[in-house]
């Protein structure tokens, strides 16, 4: 019998296909769930997406920071999505607060 996993931000989770291991670290309104790998890429999902991925929960593991040294209470769901006037933007071109003024 096939189950289907729910995201859980928190939660641990192994691709049973690729191995690969990943934490679920933010859900958006719009249903994004944000991953951060292992090796420390992150990576958006939409919810049908993840709900079709052949997952299984796992502990956290002993090393769960990977190449980062960073705590769970120290990210922040903006980390992850962009910000609607983030969006908007130009590409190639600096945000306001970034351009220096002689």
């Amino acid at each position: 019998m096939l189950t289907r996993t729910l995201p859980e931000i928190g939660q641990w989770y192994e691709n049973k296909n690729t191995g690969a291991l990943f934490e679920i670290v933010a859900i958006d309104d719009q249903g994004l769930i944000a991953t951060q790998y292992f090796d420390g890429e992150v990576e958006e999902l939409d919810t049908d997406t993840f709900i079709k991925m052949s997952l299984c929960t796992i502990e956290q593991p002993e090393d769960w920071g990977g190449p980062f040294e960073v705590d769970s209470e120290d990210r922040f769901e903006s980390d992850f999505f962009a910000t609607p006037d983030e969006d908007k933007q130009e590409s190639g071109l600096e945000p306001d607060y970034m351009r220096v003024v002689e």
